[in-house]
């Protein structure tokens, strides 16, 4: 297993900076859109707001990441490029159609995902590197791959299972907002329960390759890792 000592060994989910800065795009939109929606009880204004502090929030994350000497990647521009879409669409199409491209972007992750694993590279090997130093030995190993597979295949299942969700959903219905706000709640809780799922079958499948101590152990050395830093900062 990899070392994470550290700052340049860290995987690159936890280095400084990517995981809250490359979510304010997302997070500017939402507050936008309800600001908008409950403040001044306009769905129109509440994109268009959206759509300001969305862009202000990828730019100020643009901005810290060149002031610290770090690439700002593809991560920030491609949200910040598809939530502009995506609230443009709002405004000239309406709201349905805004609504119904984010349930068209959780169709297209399940497709790629199925897709990934038809062509033999299941998405879930090629990120798990990018949360956890899993070194050349264990990605080589049989076991990594089926087991990459199928929380690949759990995964893809999983965003078009909640696909036929929000549709029903959609339909079911009075307001965006209230759409919203229902996947939302109903969309974190099932996320955290699956993400936990994984981990724990992960590790326990995982286990089973030698010389690998196991994937709590690797996010405890993270977790040590997290904490030297911020105690340096």
């Amino acid at each position: 297993m990899a070392s994470t000592n550290g700052h340049d060994d860290l995987p690159v989910a936890f280095r400084q900076g990517s995981s809250v800065e490359g979510l304010l795009p997302l997070a500017g939109f939402f507050v936008g859109e309800q600001l908008g929606s409950r403040l001044l009880g306009s769905d129109l204004w509440g994109d268009r707001i959206a759509i300001i502090l969305m862009t202000l929030g990828a730019a100020w994350s643009v901005v810290q990441r060149k002031r610290r000497g770090v690439a700002i990647g593809w991560w920030i521009p491609s949200l910040a490029a598809y939530l502009f879409f995506r609230g443009i669409a709002g405004l000239i199409w309406g709201e349905d159609v805004f609504l119904a491209i984010g349930i068209g972007l959780k169709v297209a992750l399940g497709l790629g995902a199925l897709g990934s694993v038809v062509i033999g590279k299941p998405a879930a090997g090629l990120l798990a590197p990018l949360v956890l130093p899993f070194d050349d030995e264990t990605r080589a190993h049989p076991i990594f791959a089926s087991t990459m597979r199928n929380l690949t295949l759990s995964y893809a299942v999983y965003q078009l299972v909640t696909v036929g969700f929000e549709i029903w959903l959609l339909g079911s219905t009075d307001s965006g907002s209230s759409f919203l706000i229902i996947r939302t709640v109903i969309g974190t809780g099932a996320g955290f329960f699956g993400f936990l799922a994984a981990v724990f079958y992960a590790d326990q499948r995982l286990r089973k390759i030698p010389n690998f101590s196991g994937v709590m152990e690797m996010f405890e050395e993270i977790g040590q890792a997290l904490e030297e830093r911020r105690a340096k900062n």
